[in-house]
């Protein structure tokens, strides 16, 4: 695994790309050829300065890529890429990427949807595509400043279904090397769940509501419609064979209670800014399609989606 491209060098691409660097550093010179992909301001000084990352304890540190490309297609075909982008440019990012994925190209996409793998191959045709998650609070605070507020960074990854002959070895050892913590799960899906219950319900009261985290549970209605979605989700995920703890509902709002009051979802800041796009469709959409197609009802789930679209 040696040719490595990041696309999307946000908040977790910035995470996962300055520790790769760190990781290209310690094997032999070339052993590692990693590259950036990015835009803007952010790749321009990326390209003249560096990528600055600061990490929680406020420690920074500036990483070099062995190269900085505003498109993918002026790298070669790469062993491993990173997609770190919003739902919204998924697509874009699949079509953008197409050129360099190879047959053995493993593609490790960090985004919050549940239907990722699959909307993802409506676009590759080639490569491997494992299903991932990443746990973090992260975001550019200034053209080639990366800031990792909280989480620790910590990511899920696991076979793609049909190609479960990837060795995961090299992946694990790069990570490894990075500091990044890493588990090869090889039923990944419960861990993707998990974390999408929480996030699509919080996201999806939060932004229609707007009221913070801590406001939303400590509101009756708003509690009733977080559990409601979350109870809709559970259920899709068990007419999908996926299996989850049977107290998956409670432990998910109670996650809720762990953030401090004012604590805002990623979603909901989106929302707030008009015209601004926002990953709507990665929740709200995705659960109501699901539940027409698995014959699961998400009353909950429908009623506060149209109430954000109107």
């Amino acid at each position: 695994m040696k040719k490595i491209g990041i696309f999307g060098m946000g908040g977790i691409g910035g995470y996962v790309g300055a520790h790769l660097a760190q990781a290209r550093d310690k094997r032999p010179a070339g052993a590692i050829q990693l590259s950036f992909i990015a835009r803007g301001n952010h790749l321009d000084t990326i390209r003249s300065k560096g990528l600055s990352f600061q990490s929680p304890d406020g420690k920074k540190i500036t990483v070099r890529p062995d190269a900085a490309v505003g498109s993918a297609a002026e790298l070669p075909v790469q062993d491993l890429i990173v997609l770190s982008v919003k739902g919204y440019g998924l697509a874009e990012a699949c079509e953008a990427i197409r050129p360099i994925v190879g047959d053995k190209t493993a593609v490790m996409p960090l985004l919050n949807g549940i239907d990722i793998l699959e909307r993802c191959r409506r676009i590759l045709k080639n490569g491997i595509i494992l299903p991932s998650c990443i746990y973090i609070a992260s975001s550019i605070k200034e053209p080639g400043l990366v800031v990792h507020g909280g989480g620790k960074g910590d990511i899920t990854s696991g076979p793609e279904p049909g190609k479960e002959g990837f060795d995961p070895g090299a992946l694990r050892s790069i990570m490894a090397d990075a500091g990044i913590p890493f588990e090869w799960q090889e039923n990944p899906f419960p861990a993707l769940w998990n974390k999408y219950l929480f996030i699509a319900s919080f996201a999806l009261v939060t932004g229609r509501s707007g009221k913070t985290i801590g406001g939303v549970v400590a509101d009756p209605l708003l509690s009733g419609q977080v559990k409601g979605i979350l109870r809709e989700i559970a259920a899709l995920a068990q007419a999908k064979g996926v299996e989850l703890p049977a107290a998956i509902v409670d432990t998910s709002f109670d996650k809720g209670k762990a953030f401090p009051f004012e604590t805002k979802t990623s979603f909901q800041r989106d929302v707030e800014t008009p015209g601004k796009p926002n990953e709507g469709d990665l929740f709200g959409g995705t659960i109501i399609r699901m539940g027409k197609e698995l014959g699961v009802p998400t009353p909950v789930t429908e009623e506060v989606f149209r109430a954000l679209q109107s």
